[in-house]
């Protein structure tokens, strides 16, 4: 059987999400990730990609940042008012998955910081549980993030259950492309695939993201190392380059769906 490949929406960022959903259908995509940057400000997108999708077109809807205060508090205020429109338009889009990523929080301790995470997590789990929607967690790979290897992120979610995860080639590789010997992988629920260039793994940002193969992260063993625990899809092809927003966005999808099929198992 062909792995299911989703297409994110931040491969493509300044094409409308309906447009997205249609440029994946035509190029062999089993869907896409919707992005919230698009969703959240415009009504009017949400209605008309609503109206295109289909029952898991949309597979998750990115993210709910997990804020904690400089004491490793949860931020319950913040938190309950970014939930509310994200549960929303995943309502409305028919995306099961709202994303969950750990605060970008130079100088806040890990120690501190998972504690204040999981409080964040269970309140994202009950309030998206509420109307049917799951939490998927993603650990971000960026030296400013407290919770940024998968040691970490399993250490965040454990003995939390309904949180399913997200793991990132690219956090992956930021975070030295450790073993997964310890990571719950028979949570994980997607895994998106990029590629990155030759620079120090901790100073990769978004906008570094490069269709697979096209850079140095160890894409083939990372893949391996999750068919040999059990993962099997569905994959995401997830960049943020602003050079691919700049091109013929069915021409990018396509490329990109090339790259990530390549490099499968």
């Amino acid at each position: 059987m062909t792995a299911a490949v989703y297409l994110n929406g931040a491969t493509l960022m300044t094409t409308p999400t309906q447009r997205v959903l249609e440029i994946a259908r035509d190029t062999g995509y089993a869907g896409i990730e919707a992005r919230a940057e698009r969703l959240l400000g415009d009504s009017a997108e949400v209605r008309a990609t609503a109206e295109v999708a289909r029952p898991r077109d949309v597979l998750t809807l990115n993210g709910v940042a997990l804020t904690v205060r400089a004491d490793g508090r949860m931020d319950r205020q913040r938190l309950e008012t970014d939930l509310g429109p994200r549960l929303r338009i995943c309502g409305e889009v028919g995306s099961p998955y709202l994303l969950a990523i750990p605060p970008r929080a130079p100088g806040l301790a890990t120690r501190k910081a998972i504690a204040g995470t999981r409080d964040a997590l269970r309140l994202a789990r009950d309030r998206a549980d509420a109307v049917g929607i799951r939490i998927a967690f993603e650990f971000l790979g960026f030296a400013d993030c407290p919770i940024n290897t998968p040691a970490i992120a399993a250490e965040t979610v454990e003995g939390i259950d309904a949180i399913d995860l997200v793991l990132d080639s690219c956090h992956w590789h930021a975070s030295g492309s450790q073993q997964l010997e310890g990571y719950p992988v028979d949570r994980v629920v997607l895994v998106h695939l990029n590629d990155a260039p030759d620079k120090p793994p901790r100073e990769i940002e978004d906008a570094d993201r490069l269709l697979p193969g096209e850079g140095v992260i160890k894409l083939t063993e990372l893949t391996r190392q999750l068919q040999t625990r059990g993962f099997s899809g569905p994959w995401s092809l997830e960049t943020f380059n602003p050079g691919y927003w700049k091109g013929d966005p069915r021409a990018i999808a396509g490329r990109g769906l090339q790259a990530v099929t390549a490099i499968l198992p």
